[in-house]
């Protein structure tokens, strides 16, 4: 076994989790034509006449996501209870500079709340905003569509990008770190502890977690 890692190792490969894609299923000119896109809203954004902002949910429960983990050898298997209790949903508005608004509430996320949430957020700009979404049932119902001019007015205009296409929406990598890298195991070990570990590390986005993106 020794050997055979070797050999792939010298062959310039590493021993790393593959991960699930559904690049496959996207349309790859869409793909495209809003990668491009989206850099023009980037590069307008850097001029400071308007705000660029990406927006998503992101749902964690007790059903920790640590397939590894650091243990003392010679002790007993490290192991976390297995229960489906304990969900919560986080809906946020994050900019490239590591600014975040937050929502958490337990459950999922329903149309009426989330417009709820983009009126309060909507509420508060300071000047033309641009909210990068996906194509969620809960960003495209009826009941979003009603307010769409609304918001407009308000200065803040929905940009909606292609099915399958998550590497257009910066938020996703802030995701990522949450639920792989900032919530501790001990966070999951009930349910007030994880409402706890994940109002504590939204409160400190932009100052103690923070993100760099190339």
């Amino acid at each position: 076994m020794s050997s055979l890692r070797r050999l792939l190792r010298a062959n310039k490969l590493s021993y790393k989790r593959i991960r699930k894609s559904c690049r496959h299923l996207r349309d790859p000119l869409a793909y495209e034509f809003f990668r491009e896109e989206v850099k023009a809203l980037q590069a307008w954004a850097a001029t400071g006449e308007i705000d660029l902002c990406y927006g998503d949910e992101m749902g964690v429960s007790r059903q920790a996501v640590v397939p590894y983990g650091w243990q003392p050898v010679g002790k007993s298997e490290a192991f976390m209870p297995a229960t489906p209790s304990g969900n919560l949903t986080t809906l946020g508005f994050f900019y490239r500079d590591n600014r975040l608004e937050s929502y958490l509430h337990p459950g999922a996320m329903s149309s009426a709340m989330f417009v709820k949430c983009v009126d309060d957020f909507a509420s508060r700009l300071s000047k033309k905003t641009v909210l990068i979404l996906d194509n969620a049932s809960t960003h495209k119902s009826a009941l979003v569509a009603s307010q769409l001019a609304r918001w407009r007015s308000q200065g803040l205009h929905i940009q909606y990008i292609p099915a399958y296409c998550p590497e257009l929406n910066l938020i996703e990598c802030l995701w990522k770190q949450i639920k792989y890298y900032w919530l501790q195991p001990s966070d999951f070990l009930t349910a007030a502890s994880l409402r706890n570990g994940m109002e504590t590390i939204l409160a400190q986005i932009g100052t103690k977690y923070r993100i760099t993106f190339a």
